[in-house]
């Protein structure tokens, strides 16, 4: 990850009690380890982050009753990240440290707060819907990260099946957004020792030709050739989000990875656009860059709450 200087792992406790690393939800524990992976071998700062959510007192009939629960589901969440802060040791030449937060509240404000009001920190976090992205998406945790998060954001789902092959989509306009998600998506394979496809949508009548010159031009700029999994570069022509999810069904992609169009975190993400209507259909992890010069549309008090 070129850009990233950081990263902020969104971990969520498991549903059974007593909690313990053992019992983590897939995506979680997929979330972690995709984190670690990507982090230079520890070289990268990583902080694990569990955000407890909001409790009635009603349900425990007193407020003593509802603070002694939060002290106990604190300490808990707090074990549960020092295991997994335990099975990835930090750098220790490079001095970087693996940090373990637990707040309480809406699991998207506080994520956004601990990554800062800055660009260059990943949010990593697992969906909580196995069948598709659609529930995490829509009205949600995810939805509001890939919006409002003034950094990239990579949401985890677990493959449906089993397989040592990682395949990588990297979806370009052949834009600067385009070069950002081709770049990116060559360090990533890299990493997870993956098979990258670029593919490139355009419309009816385009020369396929010059355009897959162009996609290439794009690949020359990174260091594509290191990649033992190889590189398929494929235009397709017809409409963008029919064109990715052919692309991705074809691949069996284990992840997509696309750019907003937006510097404002409206427009890229607005009913009608090809991310939006993405969303819901993708069956696979994604994660989404924001071009340069992106502005978050959290207000300025949002950052000292």
């Amino acid at each position: 990850m070129f850009q990233v200087k950081r990263i902020v792992v969104g971990v969520e406790m498991p549903a059974e009690r007593p909690w313990n690393g053992s019992k983590l939800k897939r995506p979680s524990q997929l979330a972690v380890h995709h984190a670690f992976q990507v982090s230079n071998g520890g070289r990268m700062p990583v902080t694990l982050a569990t955000v407890l959510p909001k409790t009635s007192v009603g349900w425990f009939g007193s407020h003593e009753g509802l603070d002694r629960q939060l002290i106990q589901d604190r300490r808990a969440a707090e074990i549960v990240l020092s295991e997994l802060q335990q099975q990835y040791p930090a750098d220790a030449e490079s001095g970087k440290q693996v940090d373990c937060v637990v707040r309480s509240g809406d699991a998207w404000e506080e994520l956004i707060r601990l990554a800062g009001n800055r660009s260059d920190t990943l949010i990593v976090c697992g969906t909580r819907d196995l069948g598709s992205l659609r529930r995490v998406v829509f009205g949600s945790t995810g939805l509001k990260l890939l919006r409002l998060a003034p950094g990239p954001v990579w949401i985890v789902k677990p493959p449906a099946e089993d397989n040592e092959s990682v395949d990588i989509v990297a979806c370009t306009d052949l834009g600067l957004v385009g070069a950002d998600v081709i770049c990116t998506a060559v360090s990533i394979a890299s990493k997870l020792s993956a098979r990258l496809h670029v593919v490139h949508a355009a419309e009816e009548g385009s020369d396929v030709t010059d355009l897959t010159t162009k996609v290439h031009a794009q690949l020359a700029a990174t260091d594509y050739r290191t990649l033992h999994a190889g590189v398929k570069v494929q235009v397709c022509l017809g409409d963008a989000d029919k064109c990715i999810l052919k692309a991705v069904d074809e691949a069996s992609a284990n992840l997509v990875i696309l750019g907003t169009s937006s510097k404002t975190g409206v427009s890229g993400l607005l009913p009608g656009s090809t991310v939006e209507r993405l969303l819901p259909e993708l069956k696979c992890s994604i994660l989404a860059l924001k071009p340069e010069g992106f502005r978050t549309m959290l207000p300025p008090e949002f950052w000292t709450m």
